[in-house]
């Protein structure tokens, strides 16, 4: 069973180039694979399981950013050595923004005036109870990207502090 998931065909095709490098960092020849494609699919499968975790180690350790849209919710997780920081933003109501499409930041302050809205701050900071990595990959199978959107991030935050100064 590979530790997070394997990967697709189109994944494993578009990787190609890396596979044949662990192919053969594993000795494993040209020759070797088409052999072992042609009458074992246990050790088949067992290789792309490797490199599937292999994969998924190398780029979820890399992740500093994930970012969640829904229609009238965003949320952002910052990825520190220690702990998950999660800023958000929520929206009840008619809002003429959908977080699924690009906005600018400007627009955000526009909800706060409109009567009609009723938008909420989501924060918290969350310590790894699992590994890192598996946590980050739990979050990017519940509909989390990979974002380099660290603006966004800080816009929220800013925001939140402003807004929570006013009350």
């Amino acid at each position: 069973m590979p530790k997070y998931k394997l990967l697709s065909t189109e994944e494993l095709n578009q990787l190609e180039e890396i596979f044949v490098n662990f192919l053969a960092a594993n000795s494993i020849t040209a020759q070797d694979w088409e052999r072992i494609k042609a009458t074992d699919q246990k050790q088949m499968n067992s290789l792309i399981e490797q490199f599937s975790d292999v994969v998924y180690e190398k780029t979820l350790s890399n992740v500093k950013l994930l970012e969640k849209r829904l229609p009238n919710k965003i949320l952002m997780y910052k990825i520190d050595k220690d702990k998950i920081i999660l800023e958000g933003l929520e929206v009840v109501g008619d809002s003429p923004l959908d977080f699924r499409h690009e906005f600018n930041l400007m627009d955000l302050n526009s909800l706060f005036t409109d009567p009609n809205l009723e938008v909420s701050f989501i924060e918290g900071r969350k310590p790894y109870f699992e590994e890192k990595n598996k946590e980050i990959f739990d979050l990017m199978e519940s509909g989390a990207m990979i974002s380099q959107n660290s603006a966004l991030f800080d816009a929220l935050y800013l925001l939140k502090n402003d807004y929570a100064e006013e009350e």
